[in-house]
């Protein structure tokens, strides 16, 4: 675990109790005994210093360090720092590559990236979800599409999945100390997700400040060559955020596909291989972020 992730704000010299798995995690895979210090992350998007202060049988008592405190001799401290990148948060304290919003939060590499996905098999929605969370996706929103295999459910078996999706979130977060607070969206039909997707634009616009000149982009992955741009030409304006639409097993239908280029969205095809539908969202995510995150070294050639 690269950095703990705390449901609440604690301030310099608080104290706070940690039992459960939380507990056996610290206690049995980090084997943290009193007096031990590790990273943790506010909900407001800063990092702390936590020390071990008391050990029992199934509780931890941690306690914020001073804002000046350092986790161990060999790492610089990051105390109530913003973390604007990924890896070891700590090692990244300073780096100013990426871009924090005005509430704290950390949009990502270069622009915020939000998935659209058609769900496939719940095994590979999983890895979907756990891989770009470790990434630094900023939403997931869940389409119940017409080739989907997996439906939406009755409301007990989709709360237990969303649960099981946010412990998958929260886990890869805390391995990879991503910065982002990615946010999964419950599963519906396309039309309801879009209209969730523009309410959330919205938001963003009012609750954030953004610049009215800050366009977002919106790409859907398809199997066929339908595009009539290349990814660096698609992102030369410096979209903010960058929303990608992913199919499931099968592919997107043609009715979806419609309702898609209807709200703006523009066709992206890789001449590669045949993807998987995880494969697919992977390669995509990691391709925007790439390139967003180099926007400074490439130039877009008409």
């Amino acid at each position: 675990m690269r950095q703990f992730l705390l449901d609440s704000e604690l301030a310099p010299l608080q104290k706070m109790s940690v039992t459960g798995k939380n507990f056996r995690y610290l206690a049995q895979v980090l084997r943290l005994a009193e007096g031990g210090s590790f990273e943790g992350r506010l909900p407001s998007g800063k990092l702390c210093t936590l020390v071990v202060i008391e050990r029992t049988k199934n509780e931890m008592i941690l306690q914020r360090a001073a804002e000046n405190a350092q986790p161990n001799a060999d790492v610089p401290s990051a105390s109530g720092s913003t973390i604007e990148g990924g890896m070891s948060a700590s090692l990244v304290a300073q780096n100013k590559a990426a871009c924090i919003l005005p509430d704290g939060t950390c949009c990502g590499y270069g622009a915020p990236i939000w998935l659209l996905q058609c769900m496939p098999k719940a095994s590979k929605l999983d890895d979907i979800v756990r891989q770009c969370t470790e990434i630094g996706v900023e939403k997931i929103f869940l389409i119940a599409s017409d080739r989907s295999v997996a439906k939406t459910d009755n409301a007990n078996n989709s709360s237990l999945k969303l649960e099981r999706w946010n412990r998958i979130i929260k886990e890869a977060r805390q391995q990879s100390a991503s910065p982002v607070a990615t946010a999964l969206y419950a599963p519906a039909e396309i039309k309801e997700v879009l209209k969730t997707l523009k309410d959330c634009l919205e938001q963003r616009r009012t609750e954030n400040g953004v610049d009215a000149e800050e366009k977002p982009a919106f790409l859907v992955m398809t199997e066929a060559p339908l595009h009539r741009k290349g990814l660096h030409g698609l992102l030369k304006s410096k979209p903010s955020p960058v929303v990608l639409a992913v199919g499931s097993e099968g592919g997107i239908s043609p009715a979806e596909l419609e309702m898609l280029t209807e709200f703006g969205f523009e066709p992206l095809h890789f001449s590669t291989n045949v993807l998987r539908s995880e494969t697919a969202a992977i390669y995509g995510v990691s391709a925007v972020q790439s390139i967003m995150t180099e926007f400074s070294l490439w130039q877009c050639k008409e």
